[in-house]
């Protein structure tokens, strides 16, 4: 993202809202038995790229093209937001951003780290959430 809207704290809220959306994918993925787990580490990831990038964008922080959450967690850890987030579990997420969604890339994930994820999902939204409001 090369400059940012004129609105951020609108555009943060509306990145925030297609997340709520990821996040009822993942739900949905997580509640189907027969959906391979990586799915769900794919769709955790995408969750909490887009909710540190909503954090960056109501801060007023340009970022480039990223899917690595560890990095954009660092951005809004030096925007003075998020700053106590867990980056290690992010870090455990970061392969499932891309290779994730395909099958012979990566041994796919149990529903236990699924599970872990979608949880870990839930605590950074959350926290991106409250920082936006």
């Amino acid at each position: 993202m090369s400059e940012l809207p004129d609105n951020n704290r609108d555009e943060a809220h509306r990145w925030l809202a297609n997340v709520r959306d990821d996040l009822h994918a993942l739900d949905a993925v997580l509640a189907d038995d027969e959906a391979p787990g990586r799915i769900a580490c794919f769709l955790a990831h995408l969750a909490i790229e887009k909710a540190l990038k909503a954090v960056l964008i109501d801060a007023g922080v340009a970022f480039r093209k990223i899917h690595d959450v560890v990095e954009l967690h660092a951005m809004c850890a030096a925007a003075g937001r998020l700053a106590d987030l867990d980056a290690s579990a992010l870090g455990d997420l970061n392969p499932w951003s891309i290779d994730g969604r395909y099958a012979d890339d990566l041994v796919d994930a149990t529903k236990a780290e699924a599970r872990r994820f979608a949880e870990l999902a839930r605590v950074v939204v959350s926290a991106a959430t409250a920082a936006v409001d």
